[in-house]
Formats: structure tokens, sequence, C-alpha cells
């Protein structure tokens, strides 16, 4: 196993996907059962969908 911040995993990734997050969300940090090796582009979408909505359970909608 091998835990990194999702900024890093992004940047490697999908680093296009870092200017949507905010600070809080990139720094969110990441366990991967078989390290970056086996990390796809759906895989980094569940990913960011997870971190988003735990993110943002607290934050109200107007």
């Amino acid at each position: 196993m091998e835990q990194i911040q999702l900024n890093v995993l992004l940047g490697f990734l999908y680093p296009e996907a870092l200017e949507l997050l905010k600070q809080e969300e990139k720094d969110t940090p990441i366990v991967l059962q078989d390290g970056l090796r086996d990390v796809n582009e759906a895989d980094v979408q569940e990913i960011l969908e997870a971190v988003i909505m735990e993110q943002g359970r607290g934050d109200l909608v107007h």
C-alpha cells in the first residue's frame, strides 16, 4: 500500500483536474493498494468523485 496526496496523483495522471479542486481537496491523502502503476483514468475519476463528495458534506448550497 502507498499513501500519497491527491495533488501528487493528479500531477502524474490527470493534471488538468488540479485547477478544478479546492486546496483542501488537493491535500487529501489517498491510499493506493498497488501504488501508482495500476491506477487508470476511471480510478482517478472515482477517487475525485469520492474526495469532492467527502469535502462537500458540510457545505450549504443556496
